[in-house]
């Protein structure tokens, strides 16, 4: 086997998910999900989901089981079958689901193009539903399908109406009224009756079709009425023939697109499936995760989901788990106290590979993991009395099985190896067993209590230990693990907590081997200090965060006051050239004709005016103007002035166009103000021609 799924709860994980599932067919669907090893198909089912997730965040989708639909669609599969009314109902309402989906992501093409890729494969059945809708309505065959149904339904109609009205005549006869039980029009076996008193039956001429329940009345037909009675059946045995064809003709109809239905209904489960991953990734925080070339296993403060699930229906909180692996970590090696976590994150790396192929999103802050050929596991005691099977025996047949399936491309997983035994001979068979993995190739995670364990991961390549953490003073685990060191077990410390006798736990400790207890009190040193180290590690970067946001918050704040500032010179400005202008325009209408040329060159000294004023301005709240670059415009005086030239006013600090020429004067277009300047005030600017790359050409 491949996978181990059952020791890491993969269809625990299925039940999880199937919570948000509503349909048969996906149900159906998610029993079929299972881990892929094909990256492409993997990339786009996590893509689609991703989608989903976000389209989550503005709708909803609905899906609807439809209770009847696989009871109809399996007797399409029956030959000479006719489907019933509700059955044809349930189709019909499958296919308006269907062209729903079909539809949904029409106008949303670009921001899902993965969502409406899937529904637009859903074939187009409207023209089946319309027919079935003109067919059915309000749970019966609608008379408007068939001519003949509806000549059928007018006859009933009269016939019903004739042979009420006769037998509401016999309870209006004096005649009748002694033998009368009540004045009534019934149905009894299908036919028109009235209720006559049991001692009165022989006085009347008619068929008894039944009597009450306390045999007071029976239930009469007069003969007078028998032919009427009998046409009426006639007429009810054609109306449901005719219904009976209509409903051979819709079968037939149907089964005619059976295997559009077929594919409909299949990838209608599929777009269920992918919302209900995606649901699930949103109530747990899930992420997409990235596929790494190399053997790179990164999670960042992943989650176990089911554990997860179980401390949230007790109102507790799980400590998420951070481990990374690579080419120069390919075997890790876990160690810490009983009931510190080490189990749960074997259990956590491995569903959570699980998850990922099988394109279920990650519970987890960020995930990068590589494609695995095999996640194997050996998780808990797997004792079997059956099998005449030790606890050991069976630890050791699980190796067995991994060693002979192993490859670079697997994941290993193995809780508490070379346990159940000696602990000498358990050591050296679980250094050899991790050795063999490295030699492979593949990615191993081992939890021990040995040493002899701990000291060969702190000494060779490619392997590296690594710590559930153990709070001294409540002497407590706190699930957190920390690389780069092994553990201890603190089995006496925990035997302490749980108020073992003092006497034994002196004989214990004076039982411990020196060496053992110097290097365990070297090993509690070192994780000391490394938890210091991470505490102030994460001081730090709190701080450098904090100076950060306070960084960019000052500097917001300035951009800002200096935006105000230039916007204030503007509208100064504006309000400058406003007053000059209106200034201006007052005096040039208030002289001569032959006064304007001197009025238009006032109007420019107020411009000029103006424009010194902005520049005063700029210069008070801007830095001194650089230095003109490389691409600064050359300026130059030509030996001949040309209308279109864009030049320079020198006085005036400002750029236009010449309009025209007149002796040593040239008027210039300067935005929207003609200026007229001796031509001595003026420079010719050149600009820099832009340098196309070779086989660019711009055509103007």
């Amino acid at each position: 086997m491949d996978f181990s799924l059952d020791a890491l709860e993969y269809y625990r994980l299925k039940e999880l998910l199937g919570r948000y599932v509503s349909t048969i067919a996906a149900l159906h669907a998610l029993d079929e999900l299972g881990p892929i090893v094909d990256e492409q198909k993997l990339d786009r089912e996590h893509a689609v989901t991703a989608e989903a997730m976000s389209y989550l965040r503005e709708y909803r989708v609905p899906f609807n089981d439809i209770p009847l639909l696989p009871q109809a669609l399996g007797k399409l599969t029956i030959a000479g079958a006719a489907l019933e009314i509700p059955e044809i109902e349930a189709i019909q309402s499958f296919l308006s689901q269907t062209e729903g989906l079909r539809v949904r992501w029409k106008e949303d093409r670009e921001k899902f193009p993965k969502l409406a890729e899937a529904a637009q494969r859903l074939p187009d059945l409207r023209e089946l539903s319309r027919h079935l809708g003109r067919a059915i309505q309000n749970g019966e065959i609608d008379e408007r399908y068939s001519p003949e149904l509806a000549r059928i339904r007018r006859a009933l109609a009269a016939a019903r109406s004739r042979l009420t009205e006769r037998l509401e005549s016999f309870l209006r006869s004096p005649a009748y009224s002694s033998q009368l039980q009540e004045q009534i029009v019934t149905v009894r076996n299908g036919r028109f009756v009235i209720p006559i008193r049991a001692e009165q039956k022989r006085s009347v001429e008619g068929i008894v079709h039944g009597s009450s329940s306390s045999g007071a009345t029976v239930f009469m037909e007069p003969l007078a009425v028998l032919e009427m009675n009998n046409e009426l059946v006639r007429l009810q045995d054609e109306e449901h023939a005719e219904i009976a064809r209509i409903l051979a003709e819709l079968t037939d109809l149907i089964q005619a697109s059976a295997g559009p239905i077929d594919f409909a209904l299949s990838l209608s489960a599929y777009i269920e499936l992918v919302f209900a991953k995606a649901r699930f990734g949103r109530d747990f925080e899930c992420v997409r995760p990235a596929f790494s070339n190399d053997p790179l296993l990164s999670l960042i403060k992943a989650r176990h989901p089911l554990l997860e699930d179980n401390l949230r229906r007790e109102n507790a909180s799980i400590s998420p788990v951070s481990l990374d692996m690579d080419l120069n970590r390919r075997i890790l090696v876990i160690s810490g106290p009983n009931a510190g976590g080490k189990t749960v994150v074997l259990k956590t790396v491995g569903l959570l590979a699980l998850m990922v192929q099988s394109g279920i999103p990650v519970p987890a802050e960020k995930a990068a993991l590589p494609i695995f050929d095999r996640v194997l596991a050996d998780i808990g005691d797997q004792q079997s009395i059956t099998n005449h099977l030790s606890t050991f025996s069976a630890h050791v047949l699980a190796i067995k099985s991994m060693l002979e399936s192993v490859t670079s491309q697997s994941l290993i997983l193995l809780d508490e190896i070379g346990g159940s035994t000696e602990p000498g001979e358990g050591a050296a068979l679980a250094r050899a067993v991790l050795e063999q993995f490295r030699e492979v190739g593949g990615l191993a995670i081992a939890t021990t209590h040995y040493n002899r364990l701990k000291f060969y991961a702190e000494t060779t390549p490619g392997v590296a230990n690594s710590a559930m953490e153990f709070n001294e003073i409540t002497l407590e685990p706190t699930y957190r693990l920390i690389h780069g060191l092994s553990g201890a077990s603190s089995g006496l410390k925990i035997a302490e907590r749980l108020q073992l006798p003092r006497a034994v736990l002196e004989r214990a400790v004076s039982s411990l081997n020196t060496a053992e207890v110097e290097a365990s009190h070297y090993v509690e040193e070192l994780r000391r200090r490394i938890a210091e180290l991470e505490q102030e590690k994460t001081q730090i970067e709190k701080q450098r965060r904090e100076f950060e946001d306070w960084k960019k918050k000052e500097l917001d704040q300035l951009a800002a006051q200096h935006k105000d500032e230039i916007a204030k010179v503007e509208r100064k400005l504006e309000q400058i050239v406003r007053e000059m202008s209106a200034r201006a325009s007052r005096e040039l209408e208030s002289v001569r004709d032959e006064s304007v040329k001197k009025y238009h060159r006032k109007l420019a000294d107020a411009k000029a005016e103006a424009t010194r004023e902005l520049g005063k301005e700029k210069e008070r709240i801007e830095p001194a103007r650089k230095l003109p670059s490389a691409g600064t415009p050359a300026t130059r005086h030509p030996a001949s002035w040309e209308e279109g030239q864009l030049v320079r006013v020198l006085s005036l600090a400002v750029t236009g166009r010449i309009v025209t020429v007149k002796g040593d004067e040239a008027e210039v277009l300067a935005g929207n103000i003609k200026l007229r300047r001796p031509l001595t005030d003026l420079q010719v600017v050149e600009t820099d021609r832009m340098k196309l790359r070779e086989g660019v050409y711009v055509n103007i």
